[in-house]
């Protein structure tokens, strides 16, 4: 399943809540962490759990509970427990054993751990391991920043080894490749995609998203466009012939042709269902 745009939704109304479930993104997350406030998070898991409780095929949902160490953790798995189907995201997962303990309350449902501090970066293959329900894991960069007492730089590489530590643990772990973090202002689409274009050339194949604007943005980059996809093709056909003809390499409008590149070319025609 495809994962380049995953929605949060607060569920601060039965209106939302209905946006949500008809939204356009691949995946969607109904929040019960930053977008509640704690006096209201009673409130909005009730909300959540009568809206969700009778609905069927949630499989392309998430519920977004409290971290672990929240007073509100419990409380949320045992809401979630009532809901079938649907996925749970893991707000500031530190360590393998916190994926653990939560399979183990909610046994078959897919997981998504968000790594946002020092000692979930440090663990990042751990916690991709530590079950079969983790499908990938997502970066929460904004959190991992403060975690990590960085003012921030204007290209961003206080996160580059964080970013790259995680695509390496999702590939480790034979994990999808991760999810990047938000891009909080949502007017600024040039922003967007740029960060977008950067992480998806580090390795990662999606965005966390806070606005249904940014959905088609996300979609757009993480999928191959038409140049893209016609240079895949013409790589994969030039190969397979010079293949055919005992040859290992091949040049193409001046690039040299090789297993490795034809491998890259297969993919993003796989990526883009023309294969």
């Amino acid at each position: 399943m495809k994962h380049r745009s995953i929605l949060f939704v607060p569920p601060i109304s039965d209106k939302m809540i209905d946006n949500g479930l008809t939204a356009e993104a691949d995946r969607v997350i109904f929040d019960l962490e930053d977008a509640a406030a704690v006096q209201e998070k009673k409130t909005a898991r009730s909300r959540l759990s009568r809206k969700l409780a009778s609905k069927e095929n949630l499989h392309t949902f998430f519920i977004r509970i409290n971290d672990a160490k929240s007073p509100f953790y419990q409380e949320d798995v045992e809401a979630v427990q009532h809901i079938p189907d649907i996925g749970i995201v893991l707000p500031k997962t530190a360590s393998a054993e916190q994926v653990k303990q939560l399979q183990k309350k909610l046994p078959g449902r897919p997981i998504l751990p968000i790594i946002e501090s020092a000692a979930g970066v440090w663990y990042a293959k751990e916690i991709a391991e530590a079950c079969e329900e983790v499908e990938t894991l997502a970066f929460g960069s904004i959190d991992f920043s403060l975690d990590i007492h960085s003012s921030g730089l204007p290209d961003e590489s206080e996160l580059l080894y964080a970013r790259s530590k995680i695509v390496l643990a999702c590939r480790l772990a034979g994990k999808k490749p991760p999810v990047d973090g938000v891009y909080t202002n949502f007017h600024d689409e040039e922003g967007f995609r740029r960060q977008a274009a950067m992480v998806k050339g580090l390795g990662f194949h999606g965005k966390l998203l806070i606005h249904p604007s940014q959905v088609k943005q996300a979609n757009e980059v993480f999928s191959p466009s038409d140049a893209e996809v016609r240079k895949a093709e013409k790589i994969v056909r030039a190969f397979q012939d010079a293949e055919a003809e005992g040859h290992a390499a091949v040049q193409v409008d001046g690039e040299m042709i090789d297993y490795p590149v034809y491998y890259r070319a297969r993919t993003v025609l796989q990526t883009s269902g023309k294969s």
